[in-house]
């Protein structure tokens, strides 16, 4: 009821304003947020020693916000087990920076930059058009028990590539990062999604994005498209789903110039599982097992090389609030050896261009000693069922070749530096 009162307060201002009078006369439109504040030190470990950043520091703390939100959401029932609905969920820089967070920059001032749609359900499903979290994200992180996705105990980087919101504009000739590939706990601009009825619990979906981008007056433009596929069984104590997900034409696998080879659109996929279960003494287990693949390029004009870059990762992780208000939450996290034949803007035998080319470009360079791990555990204090107070630490291990930065940080992490966090955290929501 506050918030419907709210809704009707701020519609109030609105048509004070001049807009949005409709808004004040529809008490079924909530509003809704979190603010998330983490402070942490951090240590990147040691500097390459050919690094000509050799003044550069290796340790300083900062703040973040990552996952501050507010958003409205309203139904209205239009007959015959028909609702029509919309949501605007908008990312919120409370400490006046500009920035979400240092690794994904949002204005504060940009609206339904988080999930965000215009839907229709009923005995039918749900169908709906927006800006939305995928099915493969929305199955994984659901197995993502004791920890983040973004932050100090954010462990995406390492599971799923990155974390952000991603739009769908079509790469051209040379270039990866367009629509960002290799990159799999993401929010996608122009998602179409169907969800079908709760059945006992089980549940399946799928999403796609249009290829509106490919009507570009470009010779080199691709048709991209997003494809993702999950089902579910939620119930009770029990929650197990599997997801597939595929990145066509998100890049080009051709280093060489267009005149050489032409341009080749390259397709990156992942799978994952997830699962979680929630005792009677409210210690819930939960983790999921990834596995990430993507094309071979062209490193020359003489032909192709064979076999795809591939990486598995996977997560175990505890939420357990051991007495009262009091609890612990603790993850593993690991990412192993990217195995493949790219080397990123390096000239090697197998890529004697040195043109960066891999979409794995998220993940360090394919070869041996790649892996990495994250560790974490924090101390929680529930203070009221909107506040939570948090306060631990974490640690990602990099093998000799891997550079994996601790999450949120934004840094220059070197390979085989391991990087270790501190950090408190206050979580309130409306």
């Amino acid at each position: 009821m506050q918030k419907k009162l709210i809704a009707v307060a701020v519609g109030g201002a609105l048509t004070a304003f001049g807009a949005a009078p409709a808004l004040a006369q529809n008490a079924t439109v909530n509003v809704y947020g979190t603010f998330y504040g983490e402070y942490a030190t951090i240590s990147n470990g040691g500097k390459a020693a050919t690094s000509p950043d050799q003044g550069a520091f290796k340790r300083y703390d900062h703040f973040q916000n990552p996952g501050s939100e507010i958003g409205f959401r309203g139904e209205e029932k239009l007959g015959g087990g028909l609702s029509a609905w919309f949501q605007c969920n908008s990312s919120i820089d409370y400490r006046g920076s500009g920035n979400q967070n240092s690794s994904n920059a949002q204005s504060s001032s940009s609206w339904c930059t988080r999930n965000s749609a215009l839907g229709l359900k009923g005995v039918f499903g749900n169908v709906f058009y927006g800006n939305w979290l995928t099915p493969w994200t929305r199955i994984n992180t659901a197995g993502n028990v004791g920890s983040n996705d973004t932050g100090v105990f954010g462990n995406a980087h390492i599971i799923a590539g990155t974390s952000s919101t991603f739009g769908t504009s079509a790469p051209q000739q040379g270039a990866i990062n367009a629509v960002s590939p290799g990159a799999y706990r993401r929010r996608q601009n122009n998602l179409l999604t169907y969800e079908t009825p709760n059945f006992g619990g089980f549940r399946a979906m799928g999403a796609m994005t249009s290829q509106n981008f490919a009507s570009a007056a470009t010779a080199q433009q691709f048709k991209t498209r997003l494809w993702s596929l999950g089902a579910q069984y939620d119930n009770g104590p029990l929650f197990v789903g599997g997801a597939f997900e595929k990145h066509s034409a998100f890049y080009d696998k051709n280093p060489l110039p267009v005149a050489t080879a032409g341009i080749l659109p390259g397709n990156d996929r992942a799978w994952t599982l997830a699962g979680a279960y929630t005792f009677s003494n409210n210690l819930k287990l939960g983790g999921s097992y990834q596995q990430f693949k993507s094309q071979a390029s062209f490193p020359n004009a003489a032909g192709t090389l064979g076999g795809d870059t591939k990486v598995n990762t996977w997560h175990v992780g505890i939420d357990w609030m051991i007495s009262g208000p009091h609890g612990v939450r603790a993850g593993y996290s690991r990412a192993n050896d990217v195995k493949g034949l790219y080397s990123q803007g390096v000239a090697t035998p197998a890529n004697p261009t040195g043109i960066t080319g891999t979409p794995m470009n998220v993940r360090p360079e394919a070869g041996p000693s790649t892996a990495a791990d994250m560790m974490q555990i924090r101390y929680v204090f529930q203070a009221s069922k909107r506040t939570e107070f948090t306060v631990g630490a974490s640690r990602t291990n990099n093998r000799a070749n891997a550079n994996y930065e601790t999450g949120g940080s934004a840094s220059t992490q070197y390979k085989g530096a391991d990087s270790h966090a501190f950090a408190v955290a206050v979580r309130h929501s409306f």
